[in-house]
């Protein structure tokens, strides 16, 4: 059982956080935070330089920060704040105690290690082989070697997060139902983590043996088909965890429920199912692949997943606005009109007549 000494209760929320759980998760989301911020500033120095009024930089500069770009906001910023969120859904949301903070820790510093490493390959200029590293483009051995090591760290830390959810279910701090929305919104953007994650593994740990002579070929298509399964899904693990952190919000701010949690269950079900599969979206051009294998990937199966997306757009202010509308409150906004009964400051439009 958990020390309740390890606790503290939110003052504002009424959240119960475990102090272990609550510093990785502040260390994590505040390192996804910088990393959005160092890409975004290149980003901007990318753009000015696409401005042919402007042209900041020279070819081989710009492709340098092209490549920081893609991989500091489509793969770290993103997988560090997922980390974050995990922790948070899993330890505060069902006030349970984190499994293996030591473990967590670990993948934290692989995480940062990983990270920095793979940034300094790229801005010491002989690694600018764009975000997706295509071969038989080669890359410095440290760029590969960083991607591993922060992949291993976020690995550890989704099962540091399913560690957390059997604790949870063991000493039954949530009851005796299945585990919140938001929390099984998180568990879905880590199925996808991992899935994410052993793409990863699965070709660049056989492209960095290939950097340092272990390995003779690469085969590029081979690398492009498995690649997207990393570059794609790491970018719906945001798509699974933001959409988790609205009905948070909508739930703690708002005090409102979905409008039918099955209903929202089943679109995070459409995610695991065919979210991955939009992934053939970037492989359109590639001559290996059937046109068949194609059209099926990038209509059928993106259908549904867009469905799900449309659910869950839908869901949320819905579920804010049944929650305005069943406190039937009519107020007088500054100008003297009154407000249309159900419309409270969380819409704070008002109708004069």
């Amino acid at each position: 059982m958990a020390n309740t000494a390890e606790f503290r209760t939110c003052p504002d929320t009424g959240l119960k956080f475990h102090k272990p759980a609550e510093t990785l998760m502040k260390l994590n989301a505040v390192a996804g935070i910088v990393f959005l911020l160092v890409g975004g500033v290149i980003g901007l120095l990318v753009l000015l330089t696409r401005w042919p009024a402007v042209h900041l930089l020279q070819a081989d500069m710009f492709y340098m920060l092209l490549t920081a770009h893609g991989i500091d906001v489509l793969i770290f910023w993103i997988i560090f704040f997922e980390i974050a969120v995990l922790y948070f859904v899993s330890s505060t949301l069902l006030s349970s105690r984190l499994a293996g903070p030591r473990w967590a820790w670990l993948g934290f510093i692989l995480m940062v290690v990983g990270s920095v490493m793979t940034n300094v390959a790229v801005f010491q200029g002989k690694s600018s082989v764009m975000m997706t590293s295509y071969v038989p483009m080669a890359a410095e051995p440290h760029f590969y070697l960083g991607l591993i090591l922060f992949a291993v760290g976020a690995l550890i830390g989704c099962f540091v997060f399913l560690g957390t959810l059997v604790i949870a279910r063991a000493e039954r701090t949530y009851g005796d139902g299945s585990i919140p929305l938001v929390t099984f919104g998180g568990l879905v953007a880590c199925i996808i983590a991992i899935f994410t994650i052993a793409s990863g593994a699965i070709i660049l740990i056989p492209t960095f043996l290939w950097k340092i002579g272990y390995i003779n070929y690469i085969d590029p298509l081979m690398y492009r088909v498995i690649w997207w399964g990393m570059g794609h899904s790491s970018q719906q693990i945001n798509v699974s965890a933001h959409i988790a952190v609205w009905y948070a919000i909508a739930g703690v701010v708002f005090g409102a429920k979905p409008l039918s949690e099955k209903v929202s269950r089943m679109a995070f079900l459409l995610y695991i199912l065919f979210l991955q599969l939009a992934s053939a979206h970037h492989l359109l051009s590639d001559p290996g692949l059937s046109s068949e294998w194609k059209i099926f990937n990038t209509s059928y199966a993106m259908y549904l997943a867009v469905l799900a997306s449309m659910i869950h757009g839908l869901t949320v202010p819905g579920a804010i606005e049944a929650r305005s509308a069943s406190a039937a409150l009519t107020r007088v906004c500054s100008s003297g009109c009154a407000r249309r009964p159900g419309v409270t400051r969380r819409f704070p439009a008002c109708s004069c007549r």
